[in-house]
């Protein structure tokens, strides 16, 4: 039994848009973990990440994973430069459902250069070969994923009627959250 959807991916695969599609449609919460840090941090991550160094953001994004993980009946969309290794993997793995998302490098060029500066380690001044190697290290965590979908086509409605169909396919059931019942007296 899972708790979560968890969406992964390189940035640019859409993770975001596809996240709060998802949610919406599941009628749970979307969790963005880059806009929890922001909140947290009160400040961008491009922001953050220059002022306190990489070393620091991991560890906040490394917290913030342990947090949500635990929720349920969420669609958390983690960070595109998120370190996957094992032991992320299974925090997350632990009570979500793993869906990676992936895209053509042209599609992630397109998306990434949308928002030019927002992203703190991305190369643009060489997107294409950064995206690449990206890319390259990505190919190994989606072996570990529950379920790998191709953003570069279509719509997020479709990308979402595939999540889903593959969830029924899968039989894979989730945990309810407890309503709490309170007693007025």
């Amino acid at each position: 039994m899972k708790r979560n959807i968890v969406l992964v991916g390189m940035m640019g695969s859409g993770k975001s848009h596809i996240g709060r599609k998802l949610a919406q449609r599941m009628g749970w919460q979307f969790v963005d973990t880059d806009r929890r840090i922001e909140r947290v941090v009160g400040m961008s991550i491009a922001e953050f990440y220059a002022k306190c160094g990489e070393r620091t953001f991991r560890e906040r994004e490394i917290n913030v994973l342990q947090q949500v993980s635990r929720y349920h009946e969420a669609v958390i969309s983690f960070g595109g430069n998120f370190p996957m290794n094992m032991d992320t993997y299974r925090i997350l793995h632990r009570h979500g459902f793993i869906v990676a998302l992936l895209s053509e490098p042209y599609r992630v060029e397109e998306r990434v250069n949308r928002h030019i500066g927002k992203r703190p380690t991305v190369d643009y001044d060489h997107l294409h070969e950064f995206v690449l190697h990206m890319m390259a290290q990505w190919e190994e965590v989606y072996l570990y994923c529950d379920c790998v979908v191709d953003t570069t086509r279509g719509g997020a409605s479709q990308i979402v009627d595939m999540i889903v169909q593959t969830i029924d396919e899968k039989n894979i059931q989730f945990i309810s959250r407890e309503k709490k019942e309170f007693d007025l007296q």
